[in-house]
């Protein structure tokens, strides 16, 4: 098995090198004189002198330059701060990379939509190498105590055992993303076949064979691709829609975080090595033996992903699961095909099981400040900042008056009440490189979202809404069975990053194998259980009862 690479980084710690220290870039009397310089908390500029922040980010979305950009100049602009970036991909490279820059101690002064798990926040924060925000908070966080007071389970999320808070949250209330693991089918090739939309998972394999044999592209050659995914995109692994005919699994729940857990009469339950299970990564292989699903939905990167869903001049894919169809097409592009692409309800598997996952909102972390940090008061309030309107619209949707403009009164938002902000005709056309891609923390609440403006331009988030609410909503999980965020003393912290970490690798490297027949399904299950007790799964499921029962 390959080097955990965050045993590694916790040995590193332990070592002494979070002990030790380094001294922080700047000295006191330089600091205070920047303070002393800094216009009041909530306006800007920040600083009076410009001044650079040094950051890791981790971003999920398809921007092409986080560096070369025009938000980050805008916001250095706002407010005489530059943020100089070192970008690695959301996913294992990221993971990687972040575990490298920790253990090494060459990291930065804050991290970026870094998805720390708590036990992570815990261990670095229980060590110096996070800084508490609480005071800052309290002093400069005027748009954060806005949004702990509107979401108090997110600030319950965000708080460790000991009281401290070593992150800015990312809240994005969104109705529709609150049911992620969706399937996308190409309704004109259901329309082209006379096939209705598939309810059970017979039905859905009956399509995807018509869609292999039936030529629905229309260029006379076998070219189509019935099902594809991809596991390195967010919320695009195909198990994460599928499986749900078979157990209730919330796919994995971030790259930082095992998932696939649950709670049965309040006993923390794996979804991953139940017979139900097995009986999914039977059916998963079955549609990859009768060449209907894609061996590339295991490998292919999210520009990979999109070049296949975007191919040029005729379509190839048939299906595929995603958060939302951008993830596999351009919204707004010429293609027009991210409308012609419709949600599947949730399959009904040979068992009965039809479940759509759920996700409450309890915030992920985005902003984490750590003791390199020169002048913590202005990183603190330049994450803090990303929470204002503006700025946020900006990062998200582009330049006002270009892309988004607030709403004039009469206009009318999705949730039929005055709009707030609407999206102006050309944003389809919204060159590389204007937005962060929702890269940083933000705060985009239910009013908020649903204040855009709904009408004109055909609605992306319309769309959304409308497929999630009547296609998904009515199989919700019941929410008894969602694990919640638990927190651990720092004795078990480590021990459950570490856990988490092997777990998941080992998941998620076993889904792939037992789809494509690498490894087969009834001769090396009983191996693949083995596997599990070995690297730690009792253990896991005790630490988690407890923290579950202790919440």
């Amino acid at each position: 098995m390959k080097m955990n690479w965050k045993r590694w980084t916790a040995a590193a710690l332990v070592s002494g090198l979070a002990a030790a220290g380094l001294p922080a870039a700047g000295g006191a009397e330089e600091e205070e004189a920047v303070r002393q310089a800094a216009a009041p908390a909530g306006q800007f500029p920040i600083v009076q002198e410009p001044m650079t922040i040094k950051a890791f980010l981790a971003p999920w979305g398809n921007t092409d330059d986080y560096q070369d950009n025009e938000f980050i100049r805008y916001l250095e602009e706002k407010t005489n701060i530059r943020l100089e970036v070192d970008i690695a991909r959301r996913g294992p490279d990221a993971e990687q990379k972040k575990g490298i820059l920790l253990a090494g101690g060459d990291y930065p002064e804050v991290f970026i939509d870094g998805l720390f798990s708590k036990a992570e926040q815990q261990f670095y924060g229980g060590r110096g190498v996070f800084i508490p925000l609480n005071d800052l908070i309290a002093e400069y966080g005027v748009n954060t105590r806005k949004l702990f007071a509107e979401y108090p389970l997110v600030k319950a999320n965000m708080t460790m055992p000991d009281g401290s808070i070593y992150s800015l949250p990312d809240v994005n209330d969104c109705f529709h993303c609150s049911y992620n693991r969706k399937m996308w089918i190409y309704q004109p090739w259901l329309d082209k076949l006379g096939l209705e939309m598939p309810r059970t998972t017979e039905d859905f394999r009956n399509v995807l064979i018509a869609f292999r044999d039936g030529d629905p592209n229309g260029n006379g050659l076998a070219d189509e691709i019935p099902l594809s995914g991809s596991i390195k995109n967010r919320r695009a692994g195909v198990d994460g829609f599928i499986m749900n005919a078979f157990v209730y699994t919330h796919g994995n729940i971030g790259e930082t975080q095992l998932g696939r857990m649950f709670i049965e009469d309040g006993r923390v339950q794996a979804a991953f090595n139940q017979p139900a299970w097995k009986d999914g990564l039977a059916y998963m292989n079955d549609l990859f033996r009768e060449k209907l699903l894609s061996a590339d939905a295991f490998v292919q990167d999210p520009a990979q992903y999109k070049q296949l869903g975007e191919n040029p001049d005729i379509v190839l894919l048939g299906a595929g699961t995603a958060g939302h169809q951008g993830l596999f097409t351009n919204f707004y592009g010429e293609s027009g095909r991210w409308l012609e692409y419709k949600a599947v309800p949730p399959l009904e598997g040979p068992g009965g099981e039809r479940i759509a996952p759920y996700d409450p909102v309890y915030g992920d972390v985005s902003w984490t400040i750590t003791d390199r940090a020169a002048n913590p008061e202005a990183a603190f309030r330049l994450g803090d900042a990303f929470y204002e309107d503006d700025l946020m619209l900006h990062a998200v949707t582009g330049r006002q008056g270009i892309e988004w403009d607030w709403a004039e009164p009469g206009e009318i938002g999705i949730n039929g009440l005055q709009a707030i902000w609407k999206i102006l005709e050309n944003q389809g056309e919204t060159p590389d490189n204007i937005t962060w891609d929702q890269a940083g923390p933000q705060n985009r609440s239910s009013a908020f979202r649903l204040g855009q403006m709904s009408g004109g331009l055909e609605s992306l988030e319309v769309i959304l809404f409308d497929e999630s609410k009547v296609k998904m909503e009515p199989y919700r999980v019941n929410l008894d069975m969602i694990v919640p965020p638990l927190t651990y003393g720092e004795d078990t912290a480590v021990e459950v990053v570490e856990l988490e970490n092997s777990l998941r690798d080992y998941v998620n490297e076993m889904i792939a194998r037992f789809t494509v027949g690498d490894v087969d399904i009834e001769d090396d299950w009983d191996d693949y259980l083995a596997e599990l007790e070995r690297i730690g799964l009792p253990r896991y499921i005790e630490l988690m009862q407890e923290a579950y029962d202790n919440r």
